[in-house]
């Protein structure tokens, strides 16, 4: 078997494409018939060479593959943390919004875990149980480069578990969105949970903005969106049975406030609006 042969059979292993093996290959094979070394040594060489130049030209682009971004998950209580997430399932990067999310990773490092692991760790910690109050509510939403509809059932049957052993009183809500909703949130800089709920709140209350509920907890939240969505179904009702006519403030068309909004959260209606 010829020292070429040897070599090639050498690559066998290495997972790289054919082209950059040929020409490896060659390199080591030209540089071997320039030298003198006896034929032993000659072969260790030159099979140390041609892992070396494949490892050289492959491992950046390997590393820059582990880390690229295929998905985001995003918690939400009151605190908000981001997780992003490979196509392995590894977390690469964790991003926290507020002071809150700063001091529960503190002590917690959730990078290049598995998702699931990351999120039973973080959901069970002692210092995310401080936020849970009785009836909590945590939202789970997902961005994903294919839809993640198998990872956000995966998330469920995760989180589900985790607050039934850890915190029985607290309730999750999940959601699935496209990148252009996750690119909006960071545009605002806010995670991409929070944004959802509160694009959500502004479909039933257009008078909201995004100011005026960032801060609050998602419980808070969607207790507004629930309310103000109860109170257009009831207006509705009336409406259809001939009611509205009897008392205008009920009807629809005089406002496009939410009813019953209290007055306090009204005060910050003249900064900004809507964002789509």
């Amino acid at each position: 078997m010829t020292v070429k042969q040897t070599i090639r059979d050498a690559f066998d292993t290495v997972t790289c494409s054919d082209a950059l093996k040929k020409q490896t290959c060659d390199y080591v094979a030209g540089r071997m018939r320039r030298g003198r070394k006896p034929a032993a040594r000659k072969l260790k060489w030159a099979v140390s060479m041609a892992c070396l130049l494949l490892f050289a030209t492959s491992g950046l682009g390997g590393l820059r593959l582990y880390y690229a971004e295929a998905a985001v998950i995003s918690i939400d209580v009151n605190p908000s943390i981001e997780l992003d997430v490979n196509r392995w399932g590894r977390v690469v990067d964790q991003t926290t919004y507020g002071q809150e999310g700063e001091t529960i990773l503190q002590s917690l490092s959730l990078k290049h875990m598995e998702y699931g692991e990351a999120l039973t760790l973080l959901l069970g910690s002692a210092e995310m149980q401080k936020y849970f109050k009785k009836d909590s509510l945590v939202s789970i939403t997902l961005e994903a480069e294919d839809g993640g509809q198998a990872m956000l059932s995966d998330l469920q049957a995760c989180v589900d578990t985790v607050l039934k052993q850890c915190h029985g009183s607290v309730t999750a809500e999940y959601a699935s969105v496209d990148s252009h909703m996750c690119d909006e949130a960071h545009e605002h800089g806010m995670s991409l949970g929070k944004y959802y709920a509160i694009q959500e709140l502004l479909t039933v209350d257009p008078q909201a903005t995004l100011d005026e509920f960032k801060d609050k907890s998602m419980k808070e939240i969607k207790g507004h969106t629930e309310h103000c969505q109860h109170r257009e179904q009831a207006g509705d009702r009336k409406e259809a049975q001939g009611e509205s006519q009897d008392d205008p403030q009920d009807s629809p068309e005089q406002s496009s406030e939410c009813p019953g909004r209290p007055a306090h959260d009204r005060e910050g209606d003249g900064h900004g609006g809507r964002h789509h």
